[in-house]
């Protein structure tokens, strides 16, 4: 669900900071698949100078995003690594190319549409 309408500059903002068009089309795509989640409220953030997207489910905060010039980070984050669905074994069976970070989440570089529907038909399975 769609969450953050007081802060809805930074959408535009955010968007503008990608440069390839494939993944301004990941980006649109992922925000309009976000907002119609019943699971977990979407919207903005930052950390630092870290622009990202949020998507928490009551406290628990499972996914983010970070856009980038030419892609979008997206976070396996650790409340939803614990869970044997998005446990870190079958994400990377379903995501050769993912990768752990120093904190132990997984991102996915998305840069094409493709890449977005597939992250989001993965997470809605």
């Amino acid at each position: 669900m769609l969450a953050g309408a007081n802060n809805q500059n930074l959408y535009r903002e955010y968007y503008e900071l990608i440069q390839s068009s494939e993944a301004k089309e990941a980006y649109n795509y992922l925000v309009g698949w976000a907002a119609s989640l019943r699971s977990h409220d979407f919207f903005p953030g930052s950390h630092g100078v870290i622009k990202d997207f949020r998507f928490m489910r009551g406290a628990d905060w499972d996914f983010a995003f970070i856009p980038n010039q030419k892609w979008l980070l997206f976070y396996f984050r650790k409340p939803c690594l614990n869970s044997e669905k998005f446990s870190k074994t079958r994400v990377l069976e379903s995501f050769p190319n993912a990768t752990e970070n120093n904190a132990g989440e997984l991102t996915i570089r998305v840069s094409t549409l493709e890449m977005a529907v597939r992250l989001a038909a993965y997470i809605d399975s």
